[in-house]
């Protein structure tokens, strides 16, 4: 039986009464807790309660190497204050902080360290931001069976509230059972949903709009020769065969060798072509038409 994904309520306290200050995020029916605050409002959330208990923390900045959107580091403390001080005197890169904790103080040094080990693996598998820990702990082992299901559980949880605040660093793309393309019935396709292929010289891809970009099907064929491109799509595309995500095919082409979303179309034309594309008239549907073509007969169509 498929398991059918229910709405989710969450509660976003602001404590200065202001978005870009400190947010407290909670669920109900769940214990743990989000804390995030900016570097320089450190010294007003180092007197919180949510930094004196045990929990987890997932400091956030910019790449100083450009290679990647962001640069993550992921710790643990049986009290995090302690561990965040020395953090601001010694690590220079991060801006933003999100402490994740529970209201009842619950979370002792075993739950936490297999907490960071998980969240440092899955930072590594996405491969979306740069990871600033230098090594995985080995920490999965040590739980119980039930245990192990509650930790399970609360990264669960952990998993929506930190996309909410701007961190994608874990989300490792799973492709749904269903995505075929949707056609209404004045033959004009839907935008949710339709799969999309890209043919250029040496280049054969196939995807589709995701609520987080543009995902391209793992097993895509990318053109090995490259032409001028915008600096962006350049290291995006070293980084992705520095990686491993973009792997030799042949002496002509790469081939793609996961699942991986793009920050839009033509990023993803651009990097599997080689050369700098308009994502929007590159891809094209099994009728031929274009994204834009899509998107503007969406937008004529009646409300």
């Amino acid at each position: 039986m498929t398991t059918q994904r229910r709405g989710a309520s969450i509660r976003i306290f602001l404590i200065d009464g202001t978005p870009q200050g400190m947010r407290l995020m909670e669920r109900i029916g769940w214990t743990g807790c989000c804390l995030s605050f900016s570097r320089s409002d450190y010294d007003r959330a180092r007197h919180r309660a949510e930094l004196q208990r045990s929990g987890v923390y997932v400091l956030v900045g910019a790449d100083p190497q450009g290679a990647r959107p962001a640069r993550i580091y992921i710790g643990e403390g049986e009290e995090i204050r302690t561990r965040l001080d020395a953090h601001v005197r010694e690590k220079d890169f991060w801006s933003s902080a999100f402490v994740l904790s529970t209201k009842d103080d619950s979370l002792n040094k075993a739950h936490i360290r297999y907490l960071e080990a998980r969240l440092i693996a899955m930072a590594h598998a996405a491969q979306i931001a740069a990871v600033e820990n230098a090594t995985n702990p080995a920490a999965l082992g040590r739980l119980s069976e039930p245990e192990t299901a509650d930790m399970e559980s609360y990264l669960d949880e952990v998993l929506i509230l930190l996309p909410l605040l701007g961190v994608t660093a874990f989300e490792i793309y799973d492709e749904p059972e269903v995505s075929a393309a949707k056609v209404t019935s004045d033959d004009k396709a839907q935008i949710a949903g339709t799969r999309y292929r890209l043919r250029t010289q040496q280049t054969e891809a196939e995807g589709y709009s995701d609520s987080r970009g543009f995902a391209v099907l793992a097993g895509a064929l990318a053109r090995r020769e490259t032409k001028v491109m915008v600096g962006g799509y350049q290291r995006l595309r070293e980084e992705l065969i520095a990686d491993g995500i973009l792997i030799p095919e042949n002496d002509q082409q790469y081939r793609l060798s996961r699942t991986y979303i793009f920050d839009s179309p033509s990023s993803a034309a651009s990097v599997l072509a080689g050369g700098s594309k308009n994502g929007r008239t590159e891809w094209k549907d099994d009728h031929g038409r274009t994204i834009k073509d899509n998107e503007e007969a969406t937008a004529a169509s009646p409300a």
